[in-house]
């Protein structure tokens, strides 16, 4: 596929309901010459109707979360998860606190609302808001399990505070979420201010609600605020005292403080101040949907459904906008359906005065709900036939010719140095030069975050044996298109680059830039060794202990990136991995005594330990149990989906000694894996393992992974047990 920078840009700050909309409608017409900036916190997005469904167990994680990768994806859309700090409205960028702001001609702001818990004094770790939503299933099982630690008898005592429709579901879906952790005494207890539960239903649906919760035991405590949390208790307003082992925070709207900074005109609350158009009342296409906007003249709800129905109007009006014409009005309802799940299969319902209940209504609401997330859920792209495998051709490591094909043209140069790091010059201050390059196809759409990952695969070799890296030369393909959008582009990647070149105070020197059908980024890298000598792939010795850095996993998780298969938060988890700088690791190996060490990258795990173990004349052991993999990895291999490089990569098998049960398993087909950003390989002595694993929890580095022995040579070169 041929890449083309546009010159009109769109950005949608938050994927909540009404921005989600405009994201699938991309991808089904996107507008010409035009690109997509999404930015989220989250690398997925929730669906707040099937929350109470999620707490009570009646849904999975996934069937309340849209994929962001896979919809950015499909939709040719870009995914940043940096936080915004503001707005430059003269020159119409979105601008953060370390990296480089993103151009918008048109804005879209769905950001939702936060809870308010200002008023409280004094706050413990039992206190869990709803929001963000994203994290709220965890965090609450986070604080129950910390209870459960210090307290072994007695009820647990569960207070929610706040009576509108989200209170009302989250209590009486908590028994469902007791339920699996084995928790069966406990005490259910709704703290609200206002004098009614749920107030704006009517008294029959209220009175639903009310008598199941009474059949649960249910405590109600209305028209008290709470002043004060301690370790096991509230303090409300009156000075009464409620048992409180967790507090789930579940009190009304309040604008996110980010709204304040970004020099919009707000509502009396705080939040944006639209009209009609659902555009700003003072910055021209700057929109504000769901939560976030307040619409002049009209006192709505803040209320999910709003945010579902505003979707369309403001997909047709960023299109005019981008086209310079008249924007559409939004008329809002004024009553809609709804519908409140109670947690055993029932739910209450009410439309237009007339109240409801049953098992019929859950159906009701699941089968509206899950239509509703439909429309997010992406179809997989093809793994790639004949007629299209340059088009799937992996991206990152996964572009690089295969090991076979590399040492036999190697074989035909004879002159040409096989190491990854060469040698380039004699002794110069501490120690000698060395070099190295590499350049990969770009993974992902954010070229800032390419410009880190090529910086840091780039400077991989250098990091691995034992130098500092000095100076870099910089080598840039970049697509066709809008020329102010090519000088951004390129900017951005070299920003990306910069911000991890920086960790040496190492300078990009130069470069070259050509154009061409899609991105290419590497760098020739030059390094300082910083010990007495360099680190070998040669300096394995029989009894040495083999450590790696990073879990493996990375060029199955891109592949199915590409494939929109990748999950959500295993994308966050591949993106932490990639971007996990090493050189810390590798001065306190050297500090230590180390001597031997490469860097998993394009051949992966077995490609790169057979190189040490040849050139060191040792067999090297694998215990296939005591390797990590990143999540979702082993399941998407299982699943078939693996890099274009993988097939190449396979041809190591004929070095390798396992069984035939270890052959089968998807984990040893992720030994082949290539990595792009990958681990360190490290040989250490037993004396130096321990002091090794302690140096790095003191720096707050991950303890390295133990996978295996150095042992005499063999007939085959690593052995896989």
């Amino acid at each position: 596929m041929i890449e083309r920078l546009a010159s009109r840009h769109v950005v949608l700050m938050g994927i909540g309901h009404t921005n989600a909309h405009v994201l699938r409608m991309w991808r089904m017409n996107r507008p010409p010459d035009a690109d997509l900036t999404c930015l989220s916190n989250y690398a997925f997005a929730t669906y707040s109707g099937m929350l109470p469904a999620r707490l009570a167990g009646q849904v999975s994680p996934a069937q309340m979360e849209i994929n962001l990768p896979a919809l950015c994806g499909a939709s040719g859309a870009r995914l940043v998860t940096d936080a915004v700090t503001g707005i430059d409205h003269d020159a119409r960028e979105i601008q953060f606190a370390s990296r480089p702001a993103i151009p918008f001609d048109v804005l879209s702001i769905g950001i939702g609302s936060v809870a308010t818990i200002n008023e409280i004094e004094e706050q413990t770790d039992g206190l869990v808001p709803i929001k963000p939503m994203q994290s709220f299933v965890q965090r609450l099982k986070e604080a129950v399990s910390r209870v459960q630690q210090r307290q072994s008898d007695g009820p647990l005592s569960i207070v929610v505070v706040g009576s509108g429709v989200a209170g009302v579901e989250i209590v009486s879906c908590l028994p469902g979420f007791l339920s699996p952790l084995q928790i069966d005494t406990y005490q259910l207890t709704m703290v609200t201010r206002s004098e009614r539960v749920i107030s704006e239903v009517e008294e029959r649906t209220r009175q639903t609600i009310l008598k199941t919760w009474q059949k649960r035991n249910v405590k109600v405590v209305t028209g008290h605020a709470v002043r004060r949390l301690s370790e096991a208790a509230i303090e409300l307003d009156n000075g009464n005292v409620v048992d409180a082992d967790v507090v789930i925070w579940a009190t009304g709207a309040a604008p996110p403080p980010i709204l304040a900074k970004l020099g919009l005109d707000l509502d009396e609350r705080g939040f944006v101040a639209t009209g009609h158009h659902l555009e700003s009342t003072n910055r021209r296409h700057v929109f504000a949907v769901g939560d976030t906007g307040t619409i002049t003249g009209e006192s709505l709800p803040k209320a999910g459904v709003y945010a579902v129905r505003q979707g369309p109007i403001l997909w047709d009006n960023i299109r005019l906008a981008l086209d310079g014409r008249e924007l559409k009005a939004y008329s809002p309802q004024h009553d809609f359906l709804k519908l409140i799940n109670l947690g055993d299969g029932r739910a209450v319902g009410q439309w237009k005065g007339v109240s409801f209940a049953g098992r019929w209504a859950m159906r009701l609401k699941h089968r509206i709900d899950l239509r509703f997330m439909d429309k997010f859920t992406v179809t997989p792209m093809a793994s790639g036939s004949a007629e299209d495998e340059t088009e799937m051709q992996c991206r990152g490591c996964g572009c690089k010719l295969g090991a076979a094909s590399l040492r036999n043209a190697l074989a035909l140069s004879a002159e040409v140095e096989a190491e990854d790091a060469v040698p380039i010059g004699g002794e110069v201050g501490r120690g000698d030069l060395i070099a190295s390059t590499d350049f990969f196809s770009a993974p992902l759409r954010d070229a800032y975050t390419v410009g880190r990952i090529a910086a840091l695969h780039s400077a991989s070799d250098i990091v691995a044996s034992g130098a500092r890296v000095t100076e870099a030369l910089a080598n840039l393909v970049i697509p066709d298109g809008d020329p102010r959008a090519q000088q951004r582009f390129v900017a951005d990647l070299l920003a990306g680059a910069k911000s991890e070149f920086s960790a040496w105070n190492a300078p990009i020197v130069g470069g070259h830039t050509i154009v061409g059908p899609r991105t290419e980024i590497g760098f020739t890298v030059i390094g300082q060794r910083i010990g007495p000598t360099l680190l070998r792939k040669a300096n394995m010795n029989v009894g040495d202990q083999l450590l790696l850095t990073k879990p493996l996993g990375i060029g199955v998780l891109l592949a199915a990136e590409m494939r929109n298969l990748c999950p959500a938060r295993a994308y966050e988890r591949l993106l932490e991995a990639m971007l996990l700088p090493q050189h810390k690791i590798v001065e306190i190996a050297i500090e230590l005594g180390a001597k031997a060490a490469t860097d998993v990258t394009g051949f992966g795990l077995v490609g790169h330990l057979i190189e040490m173990a040849d050139a060191s004349d040792v067999t090297a052991e694998v215990k296939l149990g005591q390797v990590e993999f990143l999540p979702s990895s082993v399941e998407l291999a299982a699943a078939g989906i693996e890099s274009s490089l993988l097939s190449d990569n396979l041809a190591a098998e004929q070095f390798v000694e396992a069984e035939g049960r270890i052959r089968d398993q998807s984990e040893f087909k992720l030994l082949f894996d290539p990595q792009t950003c990958g681990g360190l390989l490290l040989a250490m002595n037993d004396q130096q393992v321990e002091p090794f694993q302690q140096r790095l929890s003191q720096a707050g580095i991950e303890a390295a992974i133990h996978v295996g022995e150095v042992k005499s040579r063999q007939k085959k070169s690593v052995c896989i047990r």
